[in-house]
């Protein structure tokens, strides 16, 4: 853990005045640290989470990888804290730390586990480019639609200095490196851009997927009461463009108004207004058992069946125990890159889970 001395830390807003001090460009893992331990708190990372692995799933086949292992769906608060460990250890961390490069190599391990099982589903450098690329735009482009000021340049430059750090450490099929990461954050952002304005494949099980995504970010963080609209506050995060493309309606109405202007208080709010914390967020963070998740997970077990959703595996994709992935992937194996599995499995639908 990158270490912060106790001396700084005076003030309400104490990180941004540090961060005033140091170059984006030399001291990004440590600008990253202090806003991860001291400005960042679990709910809003599982949010930032929620709403970047949605889109992380946007392509049929990279939402394949979810559906196979069935974690998201059946096991979301599992997955959650999971990926949570990820997150806290490389931003705490710094990205070229010991922790760091131990914690990517277990996550390239499951990734290849799973690239046994789907081949060609973890081959392409620009999956996972988008990855990280959309995890330095996805909080400058939140704040810009609610209509406040983004994310301070520094901040945002030092997102993507680390990203690009971090990239170095991540291994597709075949063990290999990624290649192609963008040299400037300006073309990171027309990176993202580009690959969002692809013509992605879809499938019926993303739109179940992303659902199971809202849901239980919705019942983590909100009472029962106001499980709705813990659903609308991640549906208004994401952009109505992604939304059509998985078939989920976005907010109208006073719904869109009132989420709208909630989430615009809670951002502002965080982002401008709340103190920083003395004490580190990822030192002081706690963990649930396996069996307390497991208990918790109940719940969205019964919602797959409840809501009619798929119950993942490789029936989802729509392939028989008896043939070949590499031969039997509806997507991976395509012809048609402007025909969706849905013409060829199911009819069109929209899902709202309000």
């Amino acid at each position: 853990m990158i270490t912060i001395s106790e001396d700084i830390k005076n003030g309400r807003r104490w990180v941004n005045r540090e961060i005033g001090k140091l170059d984006p460009n030399e001291d990004y893992a440590t600008i990253m640290s202090m806003i991860a331990q001291y400005q960042m708190d679990e709910f809003t990372l599982n949010f930032l989470v929620t709403i970047l692995t949605s889109y992380v799933v946007k392509p049929a086949h990279m939402g394949e990888t979810l559906i196979l292992t069935n974690k998201a769906m059946r096991r979301p608060n599992q997955r959650m804290q999971d990926a949570l460990d990820f997150f806290w250890t490389w931003y705490a961390t710094g990205p070229d730390s010991s922790e760091t490069i131990e914690s990517v190599q277990r996550l390239n391990k499951l990734h290849l586990g799973v690239a046994r099982r789907l081949p060609g589903h973890f081959e392409n450098s620009d999956d996972f480019i988008y990855v990280l690329g959309r995890l330095v735009v996805l909080q400058d482009r939140l704040l810009k639609k609610l209509g406040l000021d983004g994310m301070d340049a520094a901040i945002k430059l030092a997102q993507f200095n680390f990203a690009k750090s971090l990239s170095k450490h991540f291994r597709r099929e075949g063990d290999l490196e990624l290649e192609g990461f963008p040299e400037t954050l300006e073309d990171l952002e027309a990176f993202v851009d580009h690959w969002e304005m692809k013509n992605h494949v879809y499938s019926p099980v993303l739109t179940d997927l992303v659902l199971a995504l809202i849901y239980a970010f919705g019942e983590r963080w909100f009472p029962r009461p106001l499980h709705a609209l813990g659903r609308w506050i991640a549906i208004y995060s994401l952009e109505d463009n992604f939304l059509n493309h998985v078939r989920i309606e976005p907010l109208t109405g006073a719904k869109k108004a009132i989420t709208h202007f909630l989430l615009k208080g809670l951002l502002f709010y965080k982002t401008r207004l709340a103190a920083d914390a003395k004490t580190s967020a990822y030192a002081s963070r706690k963990t649930l058992t396996v069996n307390e998740l497991k208990e918790i997970d109940k719940s969205a077990v019964q919602r797959v069946s409840d809501m009619g959703w798929t119950k993942g595996g490789r029936d989802a994709m729509g392939l028989g125990e008896n043939v070949p992935i590499k031969h039997g992937c509806p997507v991976m194996n395509h012809s048609s890159p402007n025909q969706s599995i849905e013409e060829v499995t199911s009819e069109p639908r929209k899902s709202s889970p309000a």
